[in-house]
C-alpha cells in the first residue's frame, strides 16, 4: 500500500530571502518610529515588494514581529539548554558570552524593543523565557519537592531580573564593552546559584533515619 503521509512544505530559497527582507525593513521601521504606526504598505516598500507578496507570507505585521521574538527565544533556550551547572566544566562566562553573541546581531533592534515601555511585553516574555527555560532544566535535575521549587522559582525570578537589568543598561548606554556584561553577570548569579540550588537539593532529600 502506497504511504500517503504528507510531509511538510519547505520553504524554498526564495520564500526564505522574501521573509528575510520583510524582517530586515521591520526593524529598519522600528529604529524609525513605532510598531503600530508602520504600516503594511511601508513595510512592503521598504522591503522591496508587494502588499500581495507580504501577505503570502505574513497576515500581519504583529505576525512579523511575533516570528522575530519566537526566533530570538529560541535561540536563547538552545543555549542556556546546552550548559548544566551542576557539570564540574561548567563555564557561566561562556554562556554569557553566547548570549551576548545573540544580542550583538541585532543590538540596534534589541535596545529599541527592550528599553521602551511600549515594548514591555517583549521585555517580559525574553525574562520569561530565560527563567522557565532555567526552572525546568534545575527542577528536574534537583527532583524539586513542592516546596524547593517555590524556592527555586522565586530565586530565579531574582536572577534573571538581576540578569536582565544589566543587558538593559548596556543597550541603554553601551558605555562600557558588553564583554564586561558577561563577565558581571557570572560572577554574580554562578557563586549564589550554586549555594542555592545545592541548598535545595539538599532540602528536597529524605530525612536520615534514626538510629
Amino acid at each position: 500500500m502506497e504511504n500517503t503521509v504528507k510531509k511538510p512544505k519547505k520553504l524554498d530559497r526564495r520564500q526564505i530571502r522574501t521573509k528575510r527582507r520583510i524582517r530586515e525593513a521591520l526593524m529598519a521601521l522600528v529604529m524609525e518610529k513605532p510598531v503600530e504606526k508602520i504600516t503594511i504598505k511601508e513595510l512592503a516598500e521598504r522591503a522591496d515588494i508587494d502588499r500581495k507578496t507580504f501577505y503570502l507570507h505574513y497576515g500581519s505585521i504583529g505576525e512579523v514581529l511575533a516570528e522575530m521574538q519566537q526566533e530570538l527565544l529560541g535561540k536563547l533556550e538552545t543555549v542556556i539548554s546546552g550548559y548544566d551547572l551542576f557539570q564540574p566544566d561548567f563555564d557561566a562566562l561562556a554562556l554569557f558570552r553566547e548570549i551576548n553573541a545573540i544580542i550583538l546581531e541585532s543590538s540596534d533592534f534589541y535596545r529599541r524593543m527592550l528599553v521602551m515601555d511600549r515594548y514591555r511585553f517583549f521585555y517580559e516574555k525574553l525574562k520569561e523565557c530565560m527563567k522557565n527555560s532555567l526552572l525546568t532544566t534545575y527542577a528536574d535535575t534537583l527532583g524539586a519537592t513542592a516546596v524547593s521549587r517555590v524556592k527555586l522559582d522565586l530565586y530565579l525570578e531574582y536572577v534573571t531580573t538581576g540578569i536582565m537589568a544589566l543587558y538593559v543598561l548596556w543597550l541603554q548606554h553601551q558605555e562600557f564593552d558588553l564583554d564586561e556584561v558577561a563577565q558581571a553577570a557570572s560572577e554574580i548569579s554562578y557563586g549564589g546559584a550554586r549555594m542555592v540550588l545545592e541548598s535545595i537539593a539538599r532540602s528536597g532529600q529524605a530525612p536520615a533515619a534514626e538510629e
